[in-house]
């Protein structure tokens, strides 16, 4: 009885040892087409202000740009959502790069919505990248919002009635080492990311007799110097000032009452202006006379109506979290869906809501007593 229970035991143990050896990527010699080899690289987008990874959900497209130690370009791999095939929104995307020599890599990475020659075929303003050849420096890498002069160190941002391109910029220049194949090692990075591009909605009430309000009475610009990013998502500053228009506009009758500024009663249906900006990075700068600038012009009176700093404005915002109490040039740089509803008295600006719908803060900031 020993014996005939001791035997078939031995031999479970020798078969499930066999399989083992045949199964483990560390005990094969001879199929390694199971085993993870080469570069897996995966990203976030945790840089906002909800602090979640909405990479799965908002990016469509990714560059990788592979340096090697000595930050020389070595490849660029892309891979997007195309059609009903949208790789980049399984929560386990990895891309698997497979063809790189044992040794250490710098990495630079360009997201969008859409892949890069799809974004080049509309008519919008691009986010035109540096050609950039096998041996390039990482340094080379920029990006030049497509832009039309106007006059000296001036340029206009034609947009043709359309947003810009969503546009992320991620980096990773701690180097990562990749293995021989043949060690059955597979290496593990992660590269995050930050949304260069704002949206900015604008809203236009009138207060002295709401009714009167027509968007298509005033001009609107944000001028800036933000139209160059460099490898590291700097801006560089020194390449011009660049004015962006409205991509939307349109009119909305308010759903309450149209009352005066006394709060009286007036005879017809309350208007409200609105107008959609979509821009590139917002910088925060030490000095305010280099930040951006949000302009409203009435047309029929040459007034302006607006004139304030952007980046200042909307960083006000910023100590509404408790918690994290941002910086400005940090909230800026989370935050990508600002709006603004400005509130004129005649061709006086009486104050402004700021807001960021998606946590809900606002701000009221009061330009002069009614």
């Amino acid at each position: 009885m020993k014996y005939s229970v001791k035997k078939p035991f031995k031999w479970l143990c020798c078969a499930l040892f066999a399989a083992a050896a045949f199964t483990s990527c560390d005990m094969m010699e001879e199929d390694l087409s199971d085993c993870p080899t080469g570069l897996y690289l995966t990203f976030k987008y945790d840089y906002n202000l909800q602090r979640a990874d909405m990479f799965n959900d908002h990016v469509g497209s990714v560059t990788v740009y592979v340096f090697d130690e000595q930050g020389k370009l070595v490849k660029t791999q892309e891979e997007s959502n195309v059609g009903g095939v949208a790789p980049l929104a399984n929560p386990g995307y990895a891309m698997h790069i497979t063809d790189l020599e044992p040794g250490k890599y710098q990495f630079l990475a360009l997201a969008g919505q859409k892949p890069y020659g799809d974004m080049l075929e509309t008519s919008r303003a691009k986010f035109i990248r540096t050609d950039m050849p096998k041996g390039c420096d990482m340094t080379q890498l920029g990006i030049q919002l497509e832009r039309t002069q106007t006059a000296a160190d001036t340029y206009d941002i034609v947009n043709n009635s359309q947003p810009l391109d969503t546009l992320w910029h991620g980096m990773l220049t701690t180097p990562v080492e990749v293995y021989p194949y043949e060690s059955n090692k597979a290496s593990y990075a992660t590269i995050p990311l930050v949304r260069d591009t704002k949206k900015i909605n604008v809203s236009l009430r009138e207060l002295d007799d709401p009714t009167k309000m027509d968007i298509a009475n005033y001009d609107m610009t944000i001028t800036d110097r933000n139209s160059t990013l460099l490898w590291d998502n700097t801006v560089d500053e020194t390449t011009g000032t660049v004015v962006y228009r409205p991509h939307a506009t349109w009119n909305t009758d308010d759903r309450t009452p149209a009352l005066d500024h006394n709060g009286n009663p007036v005879d017809g249906v309350g208007k409200i202006g609105h107008a959609d900006f979509m821009t590139s990075r917002l910088i925060y700068h030490d000095d305010p006379a280099d930040d951006g600038v949000l302009t409203i012009t009435n047309k029929t009176t040459g007034m302006n109506v607006v004139n304030v700093n952007l980046p200042d404005l909307l960083s006000r915002l910023a100590n509404y979290d408790d918690l994290h109490r941002y910086e400005p040039q940090e909230f800026l740089d989370r935050g990508y869906d600002y709006q603004l509803e400005f509130f004129i008295k005649g061709d006086k600006l009486a104050y402004v809501n700021i807001s960021i719908s998606v946590l809900g803060w606002s701000k009221r900031i009061q330009f002069e007593e009614l």
